[in-house]
């Protein structure tokens, strides 16, 4: 039953879902880490892990807020206690770009660093995850919530490749555009002028595409898995395509591909 429904029968709005609590307690916290795992890799969909970084130390004005080494450990699972310093950024940061977007003439008393050129274009691009009892931004209070398995977000499941399919995709994508831009009768120097247009995070990595294309490069496995999301973005904008990550590996591969689970891993 959807939580709004809960609140209608009057479940306290300060509870979380009955499902939740009715999770024996190791349970509810281990799919509360693996669901953080998700949550923090949908938030990283359109920006890297040194503009969430950056990011962060803006929210906070405080340098070193979340080291780039410790999102790496957050989204690829391996750090069995959130620490508070990392709990307190994330919900910072969160709050901060959506008070950014919805709502501008409180940002001054937000108490961040000073808004610079760098900042506000990662905060154009910057998807704040939401509650969704309340459809306003995950604070720092929230985000303990989401680890400790108390809170559930609306995120779609995580796209499950194993080794051989990653590095299927690796080999292919490449070529696959290649052909794909071709088709449309762009040449090579447009083709590129727009995947670095389209391409969200550090521009390094839209050069690194453009390589890929040409053939001068190569993606690894696990570089690829890395930058899937982005890729996919991008070559969507780009051939204007309504490509999903998993529409995209489905194609490429030649099949449907499972559905990810809290504790699998994930592209």
């Amino acid at each position: 039953m959807p939580f709004s429904a809960l609140i209608q029968e009057n479940w306290p709005a300060c509870l979380p879902d009955p499902e939740q609590l009715a999770l024996p307690g190791a349970l509810r916290r281990e799919a509360g880490r693996h669901h953080f795992t998700e949550a923090l890799n949908h938030l990283l969909k359109p920006i890297s892990h040194p503009q969430l970084s950056d990011l962060a130390d803006w929210a906070c004005n405080e340098s070193g807020s979340l080291h780039t080494s410790q999102i790496s450990h957050l989204r690829n699972n391996k750090m069995r206690m959130l620490g508070t310093k990392s709990v307190d950024a994330l919900g910072r940061l969160n709050q901060a770009a959506w008070i950014f977007q919805h709502r501008p003439e409180l940002r001054d008393r937000l108490g961040t660093a000073a808004l610079t050129p760098r900042i506000e274009a990662i905060l154009e691009v910057f998807a704040p995850l939401l509650d969704p009892r309340t459809q306003l931004p995950l604070g720092s209070g929230e985000f303990l919530y989401l680890y400790l398995g108390y809170l559930r977000l609306p995120i779609e499941p995580p796209l499950v490749l194993d080794q051989k399919q990653k590095e299927q995709l690796a080999e292919r994508i490449g070529i696959w555009l290649d052909q794909q831009l071709s088709a449309r009768g762009l040449s090579f120097r447009d083709a590129s002028s727009r995947i670095r247009l389209a391409w969200s995070g550090e521009t390094a990595g839209a050069d690194r595409l453009v390589r890929v294309i040409s053939g001068l490069e190569d993606y690894s496995a696990r570089d690829l898995a890395g930058e899937w999301e982005r890729i996919t973005a991008t070559a969507a904008a780009v051939l204007e395509r309504p490509l999903t990550p998993r529409s995209l590996a489905e194609e490429l591969l030649g099949g449907g591909l499972e559905v990810g689970s809290s504790g699998a891993k994930t592209a």
